[in-house]
């Protein structure tokens, strides 16, 4: 059982996967090699989802692992080397800066001295054996020619919209956004477009699928109307259709 990825996925998928949920197999994130080169890695609560391809990853099998506070906060550490990986490894996680480490050694004991200062955080982990969802199928759904038209009303949770930010990478802070007809809003984000997540939709009455108000047509600063010399009167206000 060994499993390699960027360590920057972790706070990603922490953000997107179910807390304390009795489907207990969404309490953590699900890996499996990529078919040519590195890993997919895919996190749920069953409203919203996100799956990161690190094609410098690598994985000898499909796993869902738990998710702990503990190594979410290391994760998160500050001032942390620029090269940083979390490798699952027989039950033991290691965030480590060895590049190779794959190549390098099967255990933690197998490490040199000056190999163990490159280790930041180390726990125990343990896969959880249960279903996971098809992700795949989902956007494959979302995807398909039948949902290609925009809506012109959306219903959407706002806390879990918050959720993109945790997909930001280095400075580039933007998403691609798109709304599918009935179906969910994707994002696609990264340096290299690596990140693509989907947010589903909530329900709403029609009595809740409001319009913007009037007033946006006349926020912030307006023109001065200008008005001939010859002018003596001020015209009539026009009356607003408030009233």
């Amino acid at each position: 059982m060994k499993t390699k990825f960027n360590i920057q996925y972790l706070p990603m998928l922490a953000a997107f996967a179910a807390k304390q949920d009795v489907r207990y197999y969404l309490n953590g994130f699900h890996v499996k090699p990529h078919p040519e080169k590195g890993v997919i890695l895919t996190a749920t609560d069953g409203h919203c989802l996100v799956t990161i391809y690190d094609e410098d990853g690598f994985s000898d099998g499909e796993y869902i692992y738990p998710i702990s506070k503990d190594l979410v906060k290391a994760a998160n550490k500050k001032h942390l080397p620029s090269i940083q990986n979390i490798f699952i490894n027989d039950g033991v996680a290691m965030l480590t800066s060895i590049y190779d480490i794959l190549d390098t050694f099967t255990t933690f004991e197998a490490l040199g001295i000056d190999e163990r200062k490159l280790i930041t955080h180390i726990e125990f982990i343990n896969p959880i054996d249960g279903p996971y969802p098809d992700a795949g199928k989902v956007f494959k759904s979302l995807l398909s020619d039948e949902n290609k038209n925009p809506v012109s009303t959306f219903g959407m949770n706002v806390e879990l919209l918050g959720r993109l930010k945790n997909l930001k990478v280095g400075i580039k802070k933007g998403a691609v956004l798109r709304i599918y007809e009935g179906q969910a809003l994707t994002a696609v984000m990264g340096l290299k477009n690596e990140i693509v997540a989907a947010i589903m939709p909530m329900s709403m009455g029609e009595n809740e699928r409001a319009l913007p108000g009037n007033f946006i047509h006349i926020a912030g600063r307006q023109k001065a109307v200008h008005t001939s010399a010859t002018q003596t009167t001020s015209p009539e206000p026009e009356k607003s259709s408030a009233a």
